[in-house]
């Protein structure tokens, strides 16, 4: 968890846990500071709390970094409970402290007892192996040094070295599930089996067996998710193929932040073949069209404004980087033709200021090779064009006429050809 080059932030409360775990690494003889979080829910009982931790550092010679703020309020703006606020606000105190000074590691002092009553909220709720694995020893900078030890063994230690602490007045509350696990579930199983040591040493095979499910998990969904170009792709008939679908879709679509509940939604509509369904999470939108699956990153709001390109203009930003440069015909190579970034047309033919504007249901043009026009859904149908691809496809008009399907076609109508004088070239960038 900790190295000797680490410099640690220890979250500390003024409770017996987080002073003894404080009081441990300070003796062990590594580098660290505490950090405070009032959340100002117990009046003077959080005051005291604040000058307890405050006046014990300073005995110890632990630098301190403190806060304080109105959590019901931040609750109430937020729509949360109190526990999800004043987690929230803590570990955003905590990460921003350690960015700003430098800080490698933040200590918390969650012990086996908190694992443990994790595990039965986890079982309460309905959870899978993810959430029944309870907590880990490390994610990411934070470190849980005391997840070993029992809250009794802790007590015991503190009592031993002579520590002093606050006792926090909510915890003997029954109001929250995990303080009704703590007080009436844990104390019956250390009854019937003693100290409930078995419950533990299941509670860490849990951790084990659950690594080595997410090792195997990480090579199957590189099996079943193909990205390319913002987009990802799933084809739920190999994923039937290989597995149970309800189960495996989930264990896809859970690192995008999708529930159980969505994934069977998802099952649903392939089952009856509703094509073009779309379902969100909160940063991802899943598109299901014929048999695949494809998931991007939520846009924002549509654009829907229109762009112009004045005969002067070299260089296009908005609402992609495009350069744009008059050539001979001669240049043109026919390599360069091929590209879809490419579009050559007749300078002549062009009424300026061109515009770049979202394509529209009825826009039709006179594909490149055609005689006649087509309308613009029959030739993404043509392409087999997903619906995420559809809509993020612009055209470029010259007086009221598309002369290009950005990316995709140029209009046959201002082409070139062996009585052009001068072309306008168009590449788009990356």
């Amino acid at each position: 968890m900790v190295t000797s080059g680490d410099k640690i932030l220890v979250a500390v409360s003024g409770g017996v846990d987080s002073v003894t775990l404080l009081y441990l690494l300070k003796k062990t003889g590594y580098d660290v500071s505490a950090a405070h979080f009032n959340f100002r829910l117990r009046g003077d009982e959080s005051d005291d709390d604040e000058k307890f931790v405050r006046e014990y550092c300073n005995k110890i010679g632990v630098k301190l970094y403190l806060k304080k703020f109105d959590t019901k309020a931040y609750a109430q703006k937020e729509r949360l409970s109190i526990q999800e606020a004043a987690r929230e606000l803590r570990y955003d105190f905590f990460y921003k402290i350690a960015g700003e000074e430098g800080f490698t590691k933040i200590a918390v002092a969650h012990h086996a007892d908190d694992d443990l009553e994790t595990f039965f909220i986890n079982l309460f709720r309905g959870s899978g192996i993810k959430g029944l694995k309870g907590m880990p020893v490390k994610r990411g900078i934070v470190i849980r040094p005391l997840l070993f030890a029992s809250r009794d063994e802790i007590l015991d230690y503190a009592n031993k070295e002579g520590l002093k602490w606050r006792e926090d007045s909510s915890n003997a509350s029954d109001k929250y599930l995990r303080n009704k696990i703590r007080h009436w579930l844990l104390p019956v199983m250390k009854e019937i089996q003693e100290q409930g040591k078995g419950v533990f040493d299941s509670l860490n095979h849990l951790k084990s067996d659950s690594l080595l499910f997410e090792y195997f998990l990480e090579k199957e969904r590189g099996k079943f998710i193909k990205c390319n170009k913002g987009i990802c792709h799933i084809n739920l008939k190999d994923v039937e193929e290989a597995y149970p679908l309800e189960d495996m879709l989930y264990r896809l679509l859970e690192n995008f932040g999708f529930n159980r509940n969505d994934t069977d939604d998802i099952v649903e509509v392939y089952r009856t073949g509703k094509t073009g369904s779309r379902f969100f999470s909160g940063d991802y939108e899943v598109l299901f069209d014929r048999g695949e699956l494809l998931i991007k990153e939520k846009s924002g709001e549509k654009n829907n404004n229109e762009y112009f390109i004045g005969e002067t203009d070299y260089f296009i930003d908005k609402p992609f980087k495009m350069s744009v440069k008059k050539i001979n015909p001669d240049e043109i190579g026919n390599e360069d033709l091929k590209k879809s970034e490419n579009g050559y047309f007749d300078i002549k033919k062009l009424s300026f200021p061109l515009k770049i504007r979202k394509w529209r249901k009825g826009d039709r043009f006179q594909p490149f090779g055609m005689k006649g026009s087509k309308l613009l859904s029959d030739f993404f149908t043509d392409l087999k064009l997903s619906g995420f691809q559809k809509e993020n496809i612009w055209v470029m008009e010259s007086n009221g006429d598309i002369i290009w399907v950005v990316g995709y076609r140029i209009s046959d109508k201002y082409c070139v050809n062996n009585k052009t004088g001068q072309v306008l070239k168009f590449t788009l960038l990356k």
